[in-house]
């Protein structure tokens, strides 16, 4: 399974946390493992590039639609994906095995969406209990891949449109529970004020998906 799967993680300004990321994901045999650096102003690239996978640059900040977009057009083909965050406390391998364990159980299964519902933040699992739309930790299979439009404009709003177009296109959706998972928040991140204007800005692009996302089908 992991062989065949290619792990996608995009990344905007996360040189303190990405490496605890990069240290489990790399444990795992992964046919490809690439960072997309979204335009980071810190030291994002040095950290990635510490560790033996691939990193794609961007020289300004595109959105998070668009690092998952480019990241599937460098590829191409992988019989698996895997979606991660760069942000994420607690990761383990058994984790991603969760996510990756209903497509290999089950051929029909086209995406898997894992949920943080107990063991972290509290406020971060009832978000995810009640708003699990949102998660960034995805699997796929290599038909859904292949079947989507593209996701450049989506932004912070991605995972919504991936939500509504699996739901329109009536394929099986698996929802396994990630115990312990969590990631840190914009204002953990950049500080009040700031990682508030970020959550801000988030929000905005996830009503405009939720609102639009039938417009890119």
């Amino acid at each position: 399974m992991f062989q065949n799967t290619t792990v996608l993680i995009p990344a905007y300004n996360e040189e303190n946390r990405i490496h605890k990321v990069l240290e489990i994901v790399t444990k795992l045999p992964f046919k490809r493992i690439i960072v997309i650096n979204d335009g980071s102003l810190d030291n994002t690239y040095h950290e990635a590039i510490k560790f033996p996978i691939e990193v794609l640059t961007h020289k300004t900040n595109l959105g998070k639609g668009a690092a998952l977009q480019n990241g599937i057009d460098f590829v191409q083909h992988s019989p698996y994906w895997v979606f991660l965050d760069a942000d994420l406390i607690n990761l383990s391998t058994s984790h991603i095995e969760k996510l990756l364990s209903p497509l290999e159980e089950d051929s029909e299964t086209a995406m898997a969406v894992g949920m943080f519902t107990e063991g972290g933040k509290l406020h971060v699992d009832l978000a995810q209990r009640f708003f699990g739309i949102l998660n960034g930790q995805r699997s796929f299979s290599q038909s859904f891949i292949e079947s989507l439009p593209s996701i450049t404009w989506a932004r912070f709003g991605v995972e919504i449109f991936l939500s509504k177009y699996a739901d329109h296109q009536g394929v099986k959706v698996h929802y396994p529970v990630l115990e312990g998972l969590t990631h840190w928040t914009k204002e953990e991140k950049f500080g009040l004020v700031k990682g508030f204007s970020y959550r801000l800005q988030m929000y905005r692009e996830c009503l405009s998906s939720l609102k639009n996302w039938h417009h890119y089908i």
